[in-house]
């Protein structure tokens, strides 16, 4: 029983205080008549929310009561790392193959830019702080330096790569919207203890928003009458967590030979999931991938676990002839905090129901590094090359 992506939206707003319940009501609307009408079926649906930065523990119950109109809820899940999505749609393949439920919501609203203004910087930089003795930037330097010792490449090739990465998000994102970007990453940032990362490198964009997606069995689409070429298989959708911690930065990267292991046991599980060669379809220029693009080592591990490239050498020219992300990367795609897989969980439905690919791949990192994901998405129908 396959599980099928049924509808995909989402909103975001660099104004705060503008995603009022209404506006998002609105803008959900087709979500909340389906919501009804599996109501009124008796489905068994289940309802999945991604954890905003701060106020977390209402939150679920906030958006599913207050503007999808839920009278009861039987099955609620929250995930609460960037990983979180892909874990989230892990989950509910796994509930609509064993029979489980017909339908479930995946959903997230973060509303970081208002919460900046109502909760000030400070507040907002104290709530993202993971670790006691470690800044979040300090843990990414430590990652970073880690990754570089395992690859045996200097500072000065880890900023070719970073600028590489930065081109290559910055390219798509024109591609895409017909906008000239500023061409730097901007200042070095010395005064948060790191000589590896530029202003443009950490990414968490500073704005409101909302998204989701509806992930149901074959007879809930047909009941909907939902076409057959707006319906997204989940082809496959696997994630795996290690320790994380900036003291032993080692079980993350993994060894030069086998780097990043639990990203690649992720890619490898749900590609044989999936039963496609992803790097095959890639290459093929059937699949669209969106990596995960929160800081340069997490798509530098992609790319090298998933094998992608053979070896770091071959990053630069690799990302001068190939797109990584569908959206321009988080900085530019803008979902913030544990959202950004979500974001491109929905961006690449998108593609697939316009038919601009067969496949999609999604990557999710959670924490530092420590969990990671990985969704392959299919479409039902033809596709034309892009």
């Amino acid at each position: 029983m396959d599980a099928q992506i049924i509808y995909a939206k989402k909103i975001s707003s660099q104004e705060e205080n503008t995603l009022s319940p209404q506006i998002m009501k609105d803008h959900f609307h087709t979500a909340i008549e389906i919501n009804h009408i599996l109501a009124a079926e008796h489905k068994r649906a289940a309802y999945f929310f991604i954890d905003p930065l701060l106020n977390s523990f209402e939150a679920a119950n906030g958006f599913y009561f207050g503007i999808l109109g839920c009278d009861t809820i039987k099955k609620m899940n929250t995930y609460k790392t960037g990983a979180g999505p892909i874990q989230a749609i892990t989950d509910a393949g796994e509930l609509i193959k064993n029979d489980l439920y017909d339908a479930i919501f995946i959903f997230g609203y973060e509303p970081l830019l208002s919460d900046t203004r109502n909760y000030g910087k400070n507040g907002i930089k104290k709530a993202m702080e993971i670790f006691e003795d470690f800044t979040l930037i300090q843990c990414y330097d430590l990652l970073a330096r880690q990754l570089c010792r395992e690859t045996n490449i200097s500072d000065d090739e880890f900023h070719k790569l970073a600028d590489g990465l930065f081109e290559n998000y910055s390219r798509t994102f024109q591609n895409k919207s017909g906008t000239l970007l500023n061409s730097s990453r901007g200042k070095i940032l010395h005064d948060l203890g790191t000589d590896l990362f530029c202003l443009t490198d950490c990414a968490n964009p500073n704005i409101d928003f909302a998204g989701g997606l509806i992930v149901a069995n074959h007879s809930t689409a047909e009941l909907l009458n939902i076409p057959n070429n707006r319906r997204i298989k989940v082809s496959g959708s696997k994630y795996s967590v290690v320790k994380g911690s900036p003291k032993a930065v080692g079980s993350i990267t993994g060894e030069g030979n086998n780097l990043f292991p639990h990203l690649k046991d992720a890619f490898l599980l749900a590609q044989a999931e999936s039963k496609i060669d992803i790097i095959l379809e890639f290459q093929k220029k059937t699949l669209l991938l969106e990596a995960y693009t929160c800081y340069p080592p997490i798509p530098i591990a992609l790319l090298l676990a998933a094998g992608f490239v053979s070896n770091i050498n071959e990053i630069g020219d690799f990302l001068k002839h190939h797109e990584i992300t569908v959206t321009g990367g988080m900085n530019l795609a803008r979902a913030p905090w544990n959202n950004p897989a979500l974001n491109g969980l929905i961006a690449v439905t998108e593609q697939l129901v316009k038919g601009h690919a067969q496949y999609g791949v999604v990557h999710g990192n959670g924490g530092i590094g420590e969990a990671q994901g990985i969704t392959v998405l299919e479409g039902f129908h033809g596709y034309e090359s892009y």
